[in-house]
């Protein structure tokens, strides 16, 4: 395997991320009138690079999406008590095929060891994740240094739930590549694992969830360069979907294994186990087989 591909799998290795779950800015700050607001008046935001366009249906830039948080109003807040409080919006309500959350993201804290020269192992809890706040995460990394699986990343996430029902379906872990555009496809055997499948990524904007999967794996790949990664998921006990996602956030892309609430929601511990191995065309092409050691 070429040092090329392995300096990829590292620099893609620290990309990774969990969900990066955020709460909205736009609360309120100083200004020169003793702290009220002028109506009519001018905002200024300085920039030291370009926004493309003031036209929220066409902005693709991240200054500008900047420029529309102070622009326009949210649905919804976070107050000072960090609960969800109306702003636009007055009321709302979820539906059943995007009852996820986010265990590891903005505000997480923990504690990392060594697993060796080939490891890490970090536990971690969130504290800034809508409905997740304080569940207890442990994750290890290991990786390889020769053979097949040189371009293979090991990741094992335990999540422990307690007593308390989780009542949600859970991605446990979200691997990213950069950018989303160009890693445009996911593909992945149908449910009798008898045919591949390829999915649009920029299809599901807000996530879709694909049940035509036999849990396997899949690839996040780019059609151009034949550039990509296998996520190979770890037979267990738990039902799961494939969800395909594009996060315009990050401009990254975030399909990921969901893991399927059972009756009653999860409780006690989960154990998740996926492989990242990374490719080019000299390694696989899509096909119904994984290469060697992935």
């Amino acid at each position: 395997m070429s040092g090329r591909l392995r300096m990829v799998a590292g620099l893609v290795a620290v990309a990774m991320v969990g969900v990066a779950c955020s709460s909205g800015g736009g609360g309120s700050s100083n200004n020169n009138n003793g702290g009220n607001v002028t109506k009519g008046g001018t905002l200024r935001i300085g920039t030291s690079s370009t926004i493309d366009t003031l036209n929220p249906f066409t902005a693709f830039q991240a200054n500008a999406i900047l420029v529309f948080l102070y622009e326009y109003p949210y649905l919804a807040q976070y107050d000072n008590k960090n609960e969800i409080v109306p702003e636009f919006a007055t009321s709302w309500d979820t539906s059943s095929d995007a009852n996820f959350r986010a265990l590891v993201g903005w505000g997480s804290t923990g504690t990392w060891d060594s697993l060796g020269p080939n490891g890490a192992a970090i536990a971690s809890a969130a504290s800034g994740c809508y409905g997740t706040s304080g569940i207890p995460v442990h994750t290890s990394y290991q990786f390889f240094d020769d053979g097949n699986e040189v371009n293979r990343i090991l990741v094992r996430r335990r999540i422990s739930f307690g007593t308390t029902p989780f009542g949600y379906d859970l991605r446990a872990y979200i691997p990213r590549l950069y950018p989303r555009d160009q890693y445009s496809l996911v593909t992945h055997p149908n449910a009798a694992g008898t045919d591949l499948v390829t999915e649009i990524g920029n299809d599901c904007e807000f996530g879709c969830e694909v049940t035509n999967w036999n849990g396997t794996w899949f690839a996040v790949h780019d059609p151009v360069s034949g550039h990509g990664m296998i996520v190979r998921h770890a037979s267990s006990s738990n039902p799961v979907a494939l969800w395909v996602d594009m996060d315009g956030g990050s401009q990254t892309t975030a399909s990921g294994v969901l893991l399927l609430q059972p009756p009653g929601g999860f409780t006690g511990t989960v154990v998740e186990t996926e492989s990242f191995c990374f490719y080019d065309s000299s390694i696989w092409t899509p096909g119904l087989t994984p290469p060697a050691g992935c």
